[in-house]
């Protein structure tokens, strides 16, 4: 792997959790992201309800797993379950949830689940399935 020095499959654990992340959604997050969808400028207001696929990243997982080169997504799933606004205090919490190996193939199942800060009710649960190369 050219001197790479991350996470190989083999040291993946199910069932291990990563540190959790308090992290905001801003009035600037919402508008950059609709600017990547393209809709035209406008002012974005605290309270405004944040759209799902805001939530929906890998920065937790990033910060305290090195992905191997090549780790492709092979499945996404999310379940919105309370909406959250602009401005509110959230929680991202990661687990590993399984890893299994078919047709030859590695694959890291990761479980982010996103709490409201405020009152621990669970907003929005990601499951990625991802393919690990080595």
């Amino acid at each position: 792997m050219g001197g790479w020095t991350g996470v190989g499959y083999g040291d993946i654990e199910v069932g291990s959790a990563l540190p959790s992340r308090v992290f905001v959604i801003t009035p600037d997050d919402m508008r950059r992201f609709r600017q990547c969808l393209g809709e035209p400028p406008r002012e974005v207001t605290a309270g405004e309800p944040v759209p799902v696929f805001l939530l929906n990243e890998l920065k937790t997982l990033k910060a305290h797993l090195r992905l191997p080169p090549g780790v492709l997504h092979a499945k996404e799933e999310l379940v919105l379950e309370h909406g959250v606004a602009v401005g509110e205090a959230l929680e991202m919490r990661v687990r590993i949830a399984d890893k299994y190996i078919r047709k030859g193939k590695r694959f890291v199942v990761v479980e982010q689940a996103v709490h409201r800060a405020q009152d621990q009710r669970r907003a929005v649960t990601v499951r990625h399935v991802l393919y690990w190369p080595c």
